[in-house]
């Protein structure tokens, strides 16, 4: 079965909330993340996974997981626009510190995150 984590990575390059840096390191791509960049990628997330947990079709899709990406979207809508933490970026990341952070919200910079989604037990 599919894994919503991925189905998300590419959401995210696609709304350029991550970005390719065309560099390697050890072999593994590196990206940029850009968090609080896009509100409504975040939602749209959201709701990708509510209807992901409807139709069955990813077995990690979890509505409680979709209010976690529903709820800082809302967060990152509140946000003035000339706030400064909306310019944070993580550079340099692999991309299983960007799965890692798909799933908690949370950025750790952590070369022993893999670049593969864990599957759910």
């Amino acid at each position: 079965m599919k894994t919503i984590t991925l189905l998300i990575f590419k959401l995210l390059l696609d709304a350029g909330v991550v970005v390719p840096m065309n560099q390697t390191n050890d072999g593994r791509e590196l990206y940029t993340l850009f968090p609080n960049a896009n509100s409504v990628a975040l939602e749209g997330i959201g709701l990708t996974i509510i209807d992901a947990q409807e139709e069955g079709t990813y077995y990690d899709a979890d509505e409680k997981w979709a209010f976690l990406y529903l709820d800082e979207s809302m967060r990152l809508q509140e946000l003035p626009t000339d706030d400064t933490s909306r310019a944070v970026m993580f550079d340099h990341c692999y991309k299983g510190e960007i799965l890692n952070w798909i799933q908690t919200l949370e950025f750790s910079y952590n070369e022993e995150f893999s670049d593969e989604p864990v599957k759910a037990e």
